[in-house]
């Protein structure tokens, strides 16, 4: 009997190790699950960022072409106005006045003097 005894509370550890390893099973499984959720809100948040991201960027890319075109139309306003003031100036310069010499050279008179 002693061995049947033995058997038996054998058996009954082996249970109470099953019974222990299922329970950390179940344990194990409910934190992975929680895992997994958590995992899933990080990428479903991940995702979110990634278009919030994408959206400033596109705000500033328009924000940066705005300023450059009005850079651009300024500089473009202020070179037609130099080009202006300087044909106003080139036109109103005084014509140049042409001033006519006359020379006249008395004739030539034979002399015989030699």
């Amino acid at each position: 009997m002693a061995g049947l005894a033995k058997c038996q509370r054998e058996a009954e550890e082996v249970t109470e190790l099953m019974k222990e390893n299922f329970a950390r099973a179940l344990e194990r499984d409910g934190r992975l699950s929680d895992l997994d959720s958590r995992a899933q809100e990080l990428r479903a948040m991940g995702e979110a960022f990634t278009r919030s991201t994408r959206a400033v960027a596109r705000q500033q890319r328009r924000g940066h072409r705005r300023w450059r075109l009005v850079a651009i139309g300024l500089a473009a306003f202020l070179l037609l106005i130099l080009l202006i003031l300087g044909l106003a100036l080139w036109l109103s310069r005084p014509a140049p006045t042409t001033i006519t010499v006359t020379v006249t050279v008395p004739p030539a008179t034979p002399s015989g003097r030699d």
